[in-house]
């Protein structure tokens, strides 16, 4: 017998299998949400069916349906890579990938430019417009007022830098032990610890000094960096405030998200630095999210990856909002079978797709005066 609701055996059949109705009330199609459901509860789980697959043992046909289900979610014709990649379930992947991003204190702050399926760089046009001297902004944009008509004919034309930057692959290996690899509940919570720190810590080193050739372009490697001499009678190892004044001079980014990058043995020189009778140390202020204090009011961050004190890089002003990174895609790994096999450990691979360099290629000239001026400022060695 037919409800007279209109609701058919058949329609009920099909909610008692997930699906829900956004309103009870009406029963169109565009009422209904099909609730995705993961294939796997952690990225602990694929790693092991990735194994199974690998190894070709009793458990791998269950293990092939299963990320066959993932790769036809995704929508690509396969989950393996040119390498031998399994394409990794796209929430777990995108954790490992945002997760990563927060860990870095550089690539945090960039500029960020996702590349989608078909291709393998990103093409851009940064406006020439470097050089203001001549008045000229975005790259031949030039303004005027209507008596001078004669000098609009001289009007140029805007000029456009073409740049690009490549895709590349980025590894991670994790070594494991057999025993972790029977507990998908361990290996899951090793995994989301410590993959994205080590991406994160290899991507912050290529951003500050990549040499640009198959990896990130590094500012300290860039033409965009400025970098300031040294006061000529300046003790060797020693950072003195008329560095952070010629420094803060020269800088030509965005205020509002510089900081003070510096190795954290330079730390040592902060406090004693004045102008006179004035401080431009501000200590600690945890409330306001500068535990190291201040320097001319913007946060120091120590990173790794600066020099230590007396080399140049050890002291960085710079606006990361004026580097780009570009990515691709999510997180592929494959077990290596090979590595370290004899001695019951393993080797998991993770691939993500990334580059990076700074938007522009030259620091600023301004309309008036001579002193170029950049988003990245460092200061000469004092050794």
């Amino acid at each position: 017998m037919e409800s007279t609701t209109g609701i058919t055996p058949d329609f009920l059949n099909v909610v008692k299998k997930g699906i829900s109705m956004k309103n009870s009330n009406k029963f169109s199609a565009s009422s209904i949400v099909v609730e995705h459901k993961p294939v796997y509860k952690n990225i602990g789980e694929q790693l092991l069916d990735i194994r199974a697959i690998s190894l070709k043992n009793s458990d791998a046909p269950a293990a092939c349906e299963r990320f066959q289900k993932v790769v036809n979610e995704s929508g690509l014709k396969t989950g393996i890579d040119s390498e031998g990649g399994y394409l990794v379930e796209t929430d777990k992947a995108q954790e490992i990938i945002q997760t990563s991003v927060e860990a870095g204190v550089l690539s945090s702050r960039c500029a960020e430019q996702p590349i989608g399926p078909n291709s393998d760089s990103f093409e851009y046009y940064a406006a020439n417009d470097r050089d203001l001297s001549q008045g000229l902004l975005f790259g031949g944009v030039k303004t005027y007022r209507k008596s001078e008509v004669e000098e609009m004919s001289k009007w140029a034309a805007i000029d456009l830098d073409d740049r690009e930057v490549r895709l590349n692959d980025q590894f991670a290996l994790l070594k494991v032990t057999n025993r972790t690899l029977k507990d998908n509940i361990a290996l899951n919570s090793m995994v989301k610890k410590v993959i994205p720190k080590a991406f994160a810590f290899m991507e912050d080193k290529e951003i500050f000094e990549g040499t640009g050739a198959g990896q990130h372009l590094g500012i300290m490697n860039s033409d965009v960096l400025i970098t300031i001499a040294k006061e000529s009678s300046q003790v060797t190892k020693t950072i003195v405030a008329q560095n952070i004044v010629n420094m803060f001079a020269r800088f030509g980014g965005d205020i509002t998200t510089a900081a003070w990058f510096v190795n954290q043995d330079c730390t040592t020189q902060f406090p004693f630095m004045t102008v006179d009778t004035t401080s431009l140390f501000v200590p600690n202020a945890s409330s306001l999210g500068t535990p190291y204090g201040t320097l001319y009011g913007l946060p120091i961050i120590p990173i790794e990856h600066c020099e230590t004190l007396g080399t140049k890089g050890d002291i960085v002003l710079g606006d990361f909002s004026q580097y780009l990174r570009i990515t691709k895609g999510g997180v592929e790994e494959a077990e290596s079978i090979h590595v370290r096999f004899l001695t019951g450990e393993r080797v998991f691979r993770f691939i993500k797709r990334n580059n990076g360099q700074p938007i522009h290629n030259k620091p600023i000239t301004p309309l008036k005066g001579s002193d170029t001026r950049s988003p990245f400022v460092a200061l000469a060695g004092r050794a």
